[in-house]
């Protein structure tokens, strides 16, 4: 059984166990592209994330290294390249914790995550954002959060058709009387 060792990779880390980033920053250009993964995953484990970051290829490492270190410009870069709803949401999270509601807005749009919608817009008291939010939801079947987000704009024959709609006739009843 063989497999390869690089002695460029073995040299680099060396310098890396020994804190040398300098001698470590002058091998990188000679070690092959496909094998930088494995060294952003080795300074990864030595405690230099930063590093890792700077030399990472794979985006969803490359992600979850940008979250692990809270940088939000960087994690948006990535998600816009490659984009899902579970990132989106990641995201999002990350910017609410972070106080960058207008982001967060954005990310949870995008993951068409309507319940932390719902969340965000009452926190706000953004009215606008909730009639919004209402409007979309009902038109992708989410008729919990549409419901909620008519009711609490006060729009009672928004409600009353998306109870009549889901076949809900007397709930429709109780809330028309």
């Amino acid at each position: 059984m063989s497999f390869e060792l690089l002695l460029n990779i073995l040299e680099y880390k060396t310098f890396v166990v020994r804190k040398d980033f300098e001698q470590a920053q002058k091998l990188l250009p000679s070690i092959p592209k496909d094998h930088h993964n494995k060294i952003a995953r080795f300074l990864e484990a030595q405690g230099f994330q930063e590093q890792a970051l700077e030399i990472a290829t794979d985006p969803d490492y490359r992600f979850e290294l940008a979250v692990h270190l809270g940088r939000l410009e960087e994690v948006v870069s990535i998600v816009a390249d490659s984009p899902t709803d579970s990132k989106w949401r990641q995201l999002g999270d990350l910017a609410v914790s972070s106080g960058k509601f207008s982001l967060a807005v954005d990310c949870f749009t995008k993951a068409r995550d309507y319940p932390a919608l719902l969340l965000l817009h009452t926190s706000m008291g953004n009215r606008e954002g909730v009639l919004k939010l209402a409007a979309a939801a009902s038109a992708d079947g989410r008729t919990n959060v549409a419901f909620i987000a008519s009711f609490l704009t006060c729009d009672l024959e928004a409600c009353l058709k998306l109870l009549c709609d889901t076949g809900r006739a007397p709930e429709a009843a109780m809330l028309a009387r």
